[in-house]
């Protein structure tokens, strides 16, 4: 039986023109009290050395954008991390326990190191954790100014090469272990970084509210 090639010069382009749309996007992109902005493109070797911190293959949609884009900082909102400013970051948390770029240590990062839920696994086992870790890499946030800063919208994928932002509010960290256990049955939904970054954007700059 033969099966069709893919078409890889198609794919690079179709990412190429997604990463245009997002770069208009942001160019776009008003929030009330803070300033939005592109990181510098990542070299190949920084994404390489970044690429050694994921649990799963680096999507080529997060590697264009990468590549074209670099990542998406502001001072308080938007942290959807360059790979120089990630391979700081982690850098900076290697002495930790929870030090790897999976979802539930990346939540643990956001609250400066201290989610004693997550770090005692009073939540979930240190088997369940390492296996969600593992499962979903996080490559970023934005703060909910909606919820007075009190949780946020983290950027993950999968090993499908599918992304999502997981809402988890501080109050409420049972419901965020519990759809996490359940993706990891069911995997994250069919998602490209194009679409969860307009969300995003959309949220941030307060047309989107989750509560609508």
């Amino acid at each position: 039986m033969k099966f069709p090639i893919p078409n890889f010069k198609f794919q690079l382009q179709n990412y190429n023109n997604t990463m245009q749309e997002i770069k208009n996007r942001l160019m776009s992109c008003e929030l009330e009290y803070d300033e939005i902005q592109e990181a510098a493109p990542a070299s190949n070797e920084e994404i390489q050395t970044l690429t050694a911190y994921f649990s799963q293959p680096i999507p080529q949609e997060l590697v264009t954008f990468y590549k074209t884009i670099g990542g998406i900082e502001s001072d308080e909102i938007f942290h959807i991390f360059s790979p120089e400013n990630f391979i700081n970051q982690i850098q900076e948390r290697e002495s930790l326990q929870h030090n790897s770029t999976g979802i539930i240590d990346m939540i643990i990062a956001f609250w400066g190191n201290d989610r004693p839920e997550f770090q005692e696994y009073e939540l979930l086992t240190e088997e369940e954790t390492d296996k969600i870790n593992k499962a979903f890499p996080c490559i970023g946030w934005i703060v909910a100014e909606e919820d007075n800063y009190e949780s946020g919208e983290y950027v993950i994928f999968d090993k499908n090469g599918n992304f999502m932002n997981l809402y988890c509010h501080q109050d409420n960290l049972g419901k965020t272990k519990n759809q996490l256990l359940k993706l990891l049955e069911s995997g994250l939904p069919k998602r490209s970084l194009e679409n969860v970054l307009e969300e995003l954007f959309e949220r941030a700059e307060g047309n989107l509210s989750r509560w609508d």
